[in-house]
């Protein structure tokens, strides 16, 4: 098994302005450029993965969901799912349960039940904000009505009285 190699900016041990972000050295007297030995590792052709193993997390493939079907031909030997990003909330939701039911785990999401947990508190917050909204602009009607109700006998006594003149 290869081993991954990490590859470091030259003289970036001695400066620590430089930061350890590989960089190709281009210096006309540079070692590292030049290839002698023990000055460091320079990143080549050799150092890459074989093509069965590209791509591949913890030695599984990628596979984007975006549908429940989707979730149903997953194998979950060999694959390992991701949520879309465009997927809307509810079938995030949907797509997480059925995934908890056939023991399949996302890349995306650490903990189904803690997801969904979280998701099911959102939800009544939200709610109990929208009873709140609800109350106040009922009582805000309330209120305006008692003004307008107000007004209107104001109205009417400045008629009787502009009629009696």
């Amino acid at each position: 098994m290869n081993t991954k190699r990490k590859f470091v900016r030259h003289e970036s041990v001695h400066f620590k302005s430089l930061g350890s972000a590989w960089r190709r050295p281009r210096g006309i007297h540079s070692k590292l450029r030049l290839c002698k030995r023990g000055q460091g590792l320079t990143p080549k052709i050799g150092y890459g993965l074989s093509k069965d193993r590209k791509g591949l997390i913890n030695g599984m493939k990628l596979v984007l969901i975006h549908a429940i079907k989707e979730l149903n031909a997953l194998d979950t030997k060999k694959e390992i799912g991701v949520i879309a990003s465009g997927v809307g909330m509810k079938k995030k939701i949907a797509l997480v349960k059925k995934a908890h039911e056939l023991h399949i785990k996302f890349l995306n999401i650490k903990d189904s039940v803690l997801f969904l947990r979280n998701v099911e508190e959102k939800k009544n917050k939200k709610k109990q904000e929208e009873k709140k909204k609800q109350v106040v602009a009922e009582e805000k009607k309330k209120i305006l009505t008692e003004e307008e109700k107000k007004e209107r006998e104001k109205e009417e006594k400045r008629k009787v009285l502009e009629k009696g003149l």
